[in-house]
Parts: structure tokens; C-alpha cells; sequence
């Protein structure tokens, strides 16, 4: 029997995706509204509002700070 996802489930998921490949150092030259591409955002500012409504910083603020995180980490 399948298990029922809603939308807010699928699209949390998708968040996390967002966000795991933005921290990922080798797509650092690829545009955010690529990435958010990549898992189904097609309207960039609505994938900006849906980020920071889940993670409270907005998508390039979180790769700037997960860069520095890695950078820190490499040190």
C-alpha cells in the first residue's frame, strides 16, 4: 500500500535539496536559481520566500555562510 506524502512534505524535501546542494563547495559557481531549478522551484523569488520561511536566511546568505563553514573546517 503506498503512504499518502502531502505537499508540505514534497516540498520540505525539496528544501532540504535546495539547501544540501548549496552548501556543496564543487556548485558553488552555479546560480541559486539553478540549483532551485533543479529540484522543481521554477519561480526563483517564490523559492527565496519558501527558504527563508524554513530556514530564517535567505538561500544566498545560507551559501555564504556554509562556504565560510567549509573554509573554516579546510583551516
Amino acid at each position: 500500500m503506498w503512504a499518502r506524502i502531502s505537499a508540505a512534505t514534497v516540498r520540505r524535501r525539496r528544501l532540504e535539496r535546495c539547501r544540501t546542494d548549496l552548501a556543496r563547495p564543487e556548485l558553488a559557481g552555479r546560480p541559486v536559481h539553478d540549483i532551485a531549478g533543479r529540484w522543481g522551484f521554477a519561480n526563483a523569488p517564490a523559492f527565496s520566500r519558501a527558504f527563508r520561511a524554513a530556514y530564517a536566511i535567505s538561500p544566498t546568505e545560507f551559501r555564504r555562510a556554509a562556504a565560510g563553514a567549509a573554509v573554516l573546517r579546510t583551516a
